[in-house]
């Protein structure tokens, strides 16, 4: 446009110089164009005005430069694939903006934001060698205008893998004290947990180590009783590993040490790097996924073989309408659910005691569907066997996720 501008100008100065003059001082002066200041001076035009900042960036955009290194010193020391530069202006810029937007009534055109934001971005991945993501990039820089600091945020690294859990007694994430709140106190002797240790725990320990990271949140698709082991193929899991100052590292290597170090307790497989879009995929599996338990129950009074085959008998799919447990009543809301059981396999060990192989839509509460839960899980063994049943020992033996293969 100024290249417009200093053409027309330059075509008006053979028959009207003076108009010509006062539109060349305004592009050289206040639109900066150096062209056309360099018009004016040859043709003997000596009395030009220093140039004046714009109205609207103060400046700024002569900054540039000092924007991209202040970008760059905040990069230093984080291992990245991409990034992606933001800026964040004082108030006034875009007051200034929006004021002359109005009295021109102009409704297109870039705002100086997303001018800045790409010249910055332009010059800061060209001299540290990385690309601009969009999406999902691994670093972002916000630069203050005009104050030129930044802020660095730094996305969180997702891992992907499958875990198995071989002893009793260990949750599945870390349970901060109820005593205390995480505090310490005699109750959970100063650690601040209600547990020693944790599936998560074990695992990001060394992750946390490796990556340089500050902290994790774990995420299941669905989750294991404490007193239940988690056996077969493992569990489907994603490890997010917060602020990572290091994201290339070695997945067999960490494997290797997570199931060196939780050796009898906890083991992984299948590690592999993922993103946030998965997590929320793992979150929407409870409806899709199918597992396989074996319980083994204990009757109150002696059953029969023939009693057991009727169970094996069953018209299979079997609707389970449950109510939320009375043991998890105090962290869950009560509400109503209807999951699946897709096939039970009966094997007799005494006269009081069986074990029972359960294949079922994942949500079921496995517990409660033997036992009945005092009339919230309809039907349940209790009611088919018509005597109190409880589940004495629990094991989780195949998460299967049919969309998994996508992922």
């Amino acid at each position: 446009m100024k290249v417009m501008l200093l053409l027309a100008a330059a075509e008006t100065y053979q028959n009207n110089p003076a108009q010509a003059i006062a539109r060349l001082k305004l592009l050289a002066e206040r639109g900066r164009f150096l062209p056309a200041r360099q018009f004016l001076e040859k043709e003997g035009v000596t009395d030009l005005a220093p140039v004046q900042p714009c109205d609207i960036c103060q400046g700024v955009m002569d900054r540039l430069n000092e924007a991209a290194e202040v970008a760059i010193q905040a990069l230093q020391g984080w291992e990245a694939a991409s990034i992606l530069i933001g800026t964040k202006l004082a108030p006034e810029f875009i007051e200034r903006e929006e004021q002359i937007r109005s009295q021109l009534q102009i409704e297109t055109g870039e705002p100086l934001k997303a001018d800045l934001n790409r010249e910055i971005g332009k010059l800061v991945t060209e001299r540290v060698g990385l690309p601009a993501d969009f999406a999902t990039p691994d670093l972002v820089t916000v630069v203050q205008v005009p104050a030129f600091t930044a802020e660095l945020q730094v996305n969180s690294l997702f891992i992907y893998g499958r875990y198995q859990k071989h002893l009793r007694g260990i949750p599945q994430t870390k349970w901060t004290c109820r005593e205390c709140g995480g505090e310490g106190c005699p109750r959970c002797k100063g650690t601040g947990k209600m547990y020693p240790e944790s599936v998560e725990e074990l695992i990001a320990a060394p992750l946390l180590e490796m990556t340089k990271g500050v902290d994790v949140r774990f995420h299941g698709a669905g989750r294991e009783d404490i007193d239940a082991r988690m056996l077969g193929e493992g569990r489907p899991f994603v490890i997010e590993v917060l602020a990572p100052h290091r994201r290339v590292i070695d997945l067999e290597a960490a494997t290797e040490q997570i199931n060196r170090l939780a050796e009898g307790k906890v083991a992984v497989g299948e590690l592999r790097f993922a993103n946030k879009d998965l997590v929320k995929r793992l979150k929407a599996t409870s409806t899709t996924s199918k597992k396989v338990y074996k319980a083994i129950v204990h009757v109150s009074t002696p059953v029969r073989r023939e009693e057991l085959l009727a169970l094996e008998s069953l018209p299979m799919p079997l609707e389970v309408k449950q109510r939320t447990p009375q043991r998890v009543l105090h962290r869950r809301a009560d509400r109503l659910r209807r999951k699946h059981v897709f096939a039970l396999q009966v094997t007799p060990q005494d006269e009081h005691t069986f074990e029972l192989t359960i294949q079922c839509q994942g949500g079921l509460y496995v517990k409660e569907f033997v036992s009945g839960d005092e009339g919230r899980t309809i039907p349940s063994v209790a009611e088919i066997l018509g005597k109190p049943a409880v589940c004495q020992q629990l094991d989780v033996l195949n998460v299967a996720i049919p969309e998994e293969e996508a992922w």
